[in-house]
């Protein structure tokens, strides 16, 4: 398996977490990190449409590790805003 495919496994998987995080969270926490859930949700959709993106050589296993571990850290608002604001930060490097 390739290293862009292991990051989307990776990705998919982080996501659910903090989706499913994110939806059990009050209205007023949604409020706060709605903008940040749906860009995340866009870069996600993003990477899998770019299956032969340039930069799919540059992922390297740190990345994967990274993806992998943001769905452990899934505790409250804080933590959930936190690691959408990671995701989104590490799937820029390679969607933009």
């Amino acid at each position: 398996m390739s290293n862009l495919d292991e990051l989307i496994r990776a990705a998919k998987a982080s996501f659910i977490e903090i989706d499913a995080a994110y939806q059990s969270a009050d209205i007023n926490e949604k409020l706060v990190m709605a903008e940040t859930r749906n860009k995340a949700a866009d870069q996600l959709i993003t990477l899998q449409a770019k299956r032969l993106i340039q930069n799919a050589s540059a992922i390297t296993d740190a990345d994967i590790a990274e993806m992998k571990n943001l769905k452990d850290r899934i505790d409250d608002a804080a933590q959930i805003q936190t690691a959408l604001l990671q995701f989104v930060g590490l799937l820029a490097k390679f969607v933009g």
